[in-house]
C-alpha cells in the first residue's frame, strides 16, 4: 500500500509531537549536557546507551543499533506499522488526517478499532457511574470492604453492571450505536430469538487498557457465588486477551530499578498499586503468553513472579518462569507466608514487609527446591532419600557446572548425603534423559566419569582419584578413545601431578598412538 499521507502532514505530526517528550512516557530519562539518555527499552541493559537528541528529534541506541524519529519510535515500541503509528500521533496531537488514497480494507480496519475504542470508553464511564453514584450497589460495599479506596476506584475506571439482561445495550442505543457495533466490541451477545442481551450481567467491572490508555475489553467480577468467578470479555478487533497485561499502562510509567512485579489478578494489581507499587501487572485470568514475556522483557530487565500460593498458584508460576527463560528475561520468585495472596498479604502487612519478600525472591531452581522440600522433605532416612533424588532430577537441567556443584553441596548439607553420592545420582538422571542419552556415542564408562568430572570440580574427596585412573587406563588400553576423551577435557582438568603429566604426554602423542590403531 502506498503513502496516502503528504510529506506536509507528516511534517506536521512530529512538529507536533516533540520526541523527548513521547519517549518520556515510555520510559524514564535523563538530561546530559544538551542530550538525553535513557535505558534502551528495546534490549537488556544497566548502563544507559540510549541517547535522544533534542535538537535533531532523533533517538539512537549505541547498544542494540534502534534509532529514527518519534514515528519509528512508536512504531517499535507499540508494534504498530507506519499508519497506525501516523493516526496515534495525530491523535495525541489532536491533528486531524484524511485516509483519502487508502485502501478500503485499511480505512475499514481503522475506523472499526476506533468505534471499538470510543463505544468501550462510553461503556466504561457508564459502569463507573453504576458504581458510584448508586446508592449501597453491592459493587461499591465489596469494593470498599476490600480496602479500595475511592480515589483507586477512579485512577482504575472500576464499574459495576447492574442486574439487567438489556441496560448497557439500551444505554449504548441511546448513545447512537448499533446493536451490530455494540456486538463486534464484546459488550452483548445474540440470544436464540434473534435478540440480544448484556455480556456483562451483575459483576463488578475492569476495564482493561492497552498501553496507550484505550479500553479494549473489559474483565467481570460476581458478587455472589455464581460461575465463572472472573469473565473476560471476547476477542474483538482492538482486544485480545493474550497480548495484553493488565495494569501495563500504569506501570510502564512507574517502573522502578527497571523491575517489574507479575501478580495473578485484578484485584492484586489493585491493592500493590494502592500501596505504592506501582510497577505491579497482570496476566488476564489465564496463563502467561510468550507474548506477554516478551513484552514484559521490553519493559523491565527483571520480573518478580508473585502468585497465589496454593497448589494452582504454584502451578501457574512454574508454567510462567518457563516461559519467562524462554523469552529471554531475567526473572525472580517471590514466596508470601501463609500461601496469602498479594491482596491478603499487603492488606495485613503493609508495603515494608511486601518490599522484604523481593527482596528475599528466588531462583527458578530454588523455587523448584523449595516445593520439593515442602513436598518430600522430613527426617527419617526415606523422607531424605526422596527429597535428594527429587532434586537431583532438578539439578540435572542446571547447565553451569560450578552452579550445579554449588547446589549438589547445598544438597548435601541439608540431608547429610555425601556429594559424591548426589552428584552419581543427578549423573544418572542426566545419561536417563532421552537427550543426553542420545548426545553419546561412546564407552559408557568413559561417559560415566568424563561426566562426573566436569560435572563436580575437582576439590578433596573421595572417588576422584579413582575416576583419574580409570579414564587414563581407558586411553592407555584403547587408542579410539583418546581423541574423544581430549576433545572435552585436558590435562589441567586432572587434580593429581602424575595424571596430569601422562594426559599430556598421551595428547602430545595422540597421532603416533593412533598410528598404531
Amino acid at each position: 500500500m502506498g503513502n496516502f499521507l503528504s510529506e506536509e502532514l507528516i511534517d506536521e505530526i512530529k512538529d507536533a509531537n516533540e520526541i523527548v517528550d513521547v519517549i518520556s512516557q515510555y520510559i524514564q530519562v535523563k538530561k546530559v549536557g544538551s542530550s538525553y539518555k535513557a535505558l534502551c527499552p528495546f534490549h537488556n541493559e544497566k548502563t544507559p546507551s540510549f541517547i535522544i537528541n533534542q535538537e535533531k528529534q532523533f533517538y539512537k541506541c549505541f547498544g542494540c543499533g534502534e534509532g529514527g524519529n518519534v514515528i519509528n519510535f512508536i512504531m517499535k515500541m507499540e508494534n504498530l506499522g507506519f499508519i497506525e503509528a501516523i493516526r496515534l500521533l495525530a491523535r495525541r496531537a489532536n491533528i486531524e488526517i484524511s485516509m483519502t488514497g487508502t485502501s478500503e480494507e485499511i480505512k475499514r480496519q481503522i475506523k472499526e478499532k476506533e468505534l471499538c475504542y470510543e463505544i468501550n470508553k462510553k461503556a466504561g464511564r457508564y459502569f463507573y457511574g453504576n458504581l458510584t453514584k448508586q446508592p449501597n450497589n453491592p459493587a461499591l460495599k465489596y469494593l470498599l470492604g476490600r480496602g479500595i479506596i475511592p480515589k483507586t476506584l477512579a485512577n482504575f475506571g472500576l464499574g459495576y453492571s447492574i442486574n439487567s439482561w438489556d441496560n448497557l445495550m439500551l444505554h449504548l442505543q441511546k448513545e447512537g450505536y448499533s446493536l451490530d457495533d455494540i456486538q463486534k466490541c464484546g459488550l452483548i451477545r445474540q440470544n436464540k430469538s434473534d435478540g440480544y442481551y448484556d455480556y456483562f450481567r451483575n459483576r463488578i467491572m475492569f476495564p482493561i487498557f492497552n498501553i496507550r490508555g484505550d479500553i479494549v475489553g473489559f474483565g467481570g467480577r460476581v458478587i455472589d457465588n455464581l460461575m465463572p468467578k472472573y469473565l473476560n470479555s471476547p476477542e474483538t478487533p482492538v482486544f485480545n486477551k493474550s497480548n495484553i497485561l493488565y495494569g501495563l499502562n500504569f506501570a510502564r510509567k512507574n517502573i522502578k530499578d527497571r523491575q517489574i512485579i507479575l501478580v495473578e489478578g485484578y484485584m492484586d494489581v489493585i491493592a500493590l498499586h494502592q500501596a505504592g507499587f506501582k510497577n505491579v501487572v497482570a496476566s488476564l485470568g489465564t496463563s502467561l503468553t510468550g507474548y506477554q514475556g516478551k513484552l514484559l522483557k521490553k519493559y523491565c530487565d527483571e520480573i518478580i513472579v508473585c502468585f497465589d500460593g496454593d497448589e494452582a498458584g504454584e502451578k501457574a508460576t512454574i508454567r510462567s518462569l518457563e516461559i519467562l527463560d524462554e523469552a529471554g528475561c531475567q526473572f525472580r520468585v517471590m514466596i508470601l507466608p501463609d500461601k496469602k495472596d498479594p491482596d491478603e498479604f499487603i492488606k495485613i502487612h503493609g508495603r515494608g514487609k511486601f518490599q522484604e519478600h523481593i527482596d528475599k525472591s528466588m531462583s527458578l531452581i530454588d523455587y523448584k527446591m523449595f516445593l520439593a522440600k515442602n513436598k518430600y522433605f522430613g527426617n527419617t532416612i526415606e523422607d531424605k532419600v526422596r527429597f535428594a533424588k527429587k532434586i537431583s532430577n532438578i539439578i540435572k537441567d542446571i547447565k553451569s557446572p560450578i552452579e550445579r556443584e554449588a547446589y549438589i553441596e547445598k544438597v548435601a548439607n541439608e540431608t547429610g548425603i555425601s556429594k559424591e553420592s548426589i552428584g552419581l545420582e543427578v549423573l544418572d538422571k542426566i545419561e536417563n534423559s532421552s537427550v543426553n542419552r542420545s548426545n553419546y556415542k561412546y564407552n559408557p564408562n568413559y561417559r560415566k566419569y568424563n561426566n562426573y568430572i566436569k560435572m563436580v570440580p575437582l576439590v578433596e574427596r573421595k572417588g576422584h582419584i579413582i575416576a583419574e585412573k580409570q579414564l587414563i587406563k581407558f586411553m592407555i588400553t584403547d587408542n579410539k578413545l583418546i581423541e574423544h576423551i581430549l576433545n572435552d577435557i585436558s590435562a589441567e582438568d586432572f587434580s593429581v601431578a602424575e595424571h596430569r603429566e601422562i594426559v599430556a604426554y598421551l595428547a602430545s602423542n595422540m597421532d603416533n598412538m593412533k598410528d598404531k590403531r
